[in-house]
């Protein structure tokens, strides 16, 4: 029963707009836990401080190589016929080669990407593209692996020999299924060939919050002041029921 005295009855409105709150917020954790993870460690490839016109098999600060030697690109690369252009957040970016054909791939990864909450959704997108150099080059894709989940992304089609195909933006949802996941990229030729290809702009956090992404636009999340204007026309509501009644 709300007591009608003055200041108990504020206080009593008070705890039970409280708690309204704190249930909603529990039946739906993403709303508790927006902007928990901005972005990967080192998402945009940067900080390597080596010769990026060569194969240099290297992998930026952040990232560990697990197969092959991925190498540091950027748009000024263009030994063996190659042409690569700026991603659209610019710099660096991870080459990796395809050849599934052959038996080899190339692959990097982020270990230990922490604060993850069980069984939430996740959005993991990035920016891709492939070039065509010297070497017989066919279609390529990459392949995502977040803890125990993996998605593909959508195989670009190879482009004309020393051009390199639009930058195009991925986006994959995944369900964390524990706090602490590692990330690996992994490059594949669909076909027989081998794929040179390119990953850039990493970012990690809740689906539909990336500002980099123009194929993702942010979904309008409910502030705390918000859901308590909500409790006070719910306890409107009831309170004029009992009114009536």
């Amino acid at each position: 029963m709300i007591i009608t005295n003055g200041f108990k009855h504020t206080r009593s409105i008070v705890r039970l707009l409280s708690s309204i709150t704190v249930s909603f917020l529990l039946i739906f954790p993403s709303i508790a836990t927006a902007d928990l993870i901005d972005a990967f460690q080192n998402g945009g490839f940067e900080g390597y401080v080596g010769n990026t016109n060569s194969f240099n098999n290297g992998t930026p600060p952040g990232w560990t190589t697990t197969a092959g030697t991925p190498d540091v690109f950027n748009a000024s690369t263009n030994f063996g016929d190659f042409m690569w252009t700026s991603s659209s957040t610019g710099g660096d970016f991870l080459h990796g080669i395809g050849w599934d054909g052959n038996g080899y791939v190339e692959s990097a990864l982020q270990v230990g990407l922490d604060g993850l909450v069980i069984g939430q959704e996740y959005e993991i997108s990035f920016e891709q593209t492939i070039s065509n150099g010297f070497w017989p080059e066919g279609d390529g894709y990459w392949e995502i692996i977040f803890g125990t989940e993996s998605h593909s992304s959508q195989i670009m089609a190879m482009p004309d020999l020393g051009t390199a195909a639009e930058w195009v933006w991925q986006t994959f949802i995944f369900t964390a299924t524990d706090t602490i996941q590692t990330l690996e990229v992994v490059a594949h030729g669909a076909t027989d060939l081998r794929a040179d290809l390119g990953i850039d702009s990493f970012f990690l956090g809740d689906p539909g919050t990336n500002p980099d992404n123009p194929d993702t636009p942010a979904t309008p999340i409910p502030e705390p002041f918000t859901l308590t204007l909500l409790a006070l026309g719910v306890l409107g509501v009831i309170r004029k029921r009992k009114a009536r009644t």
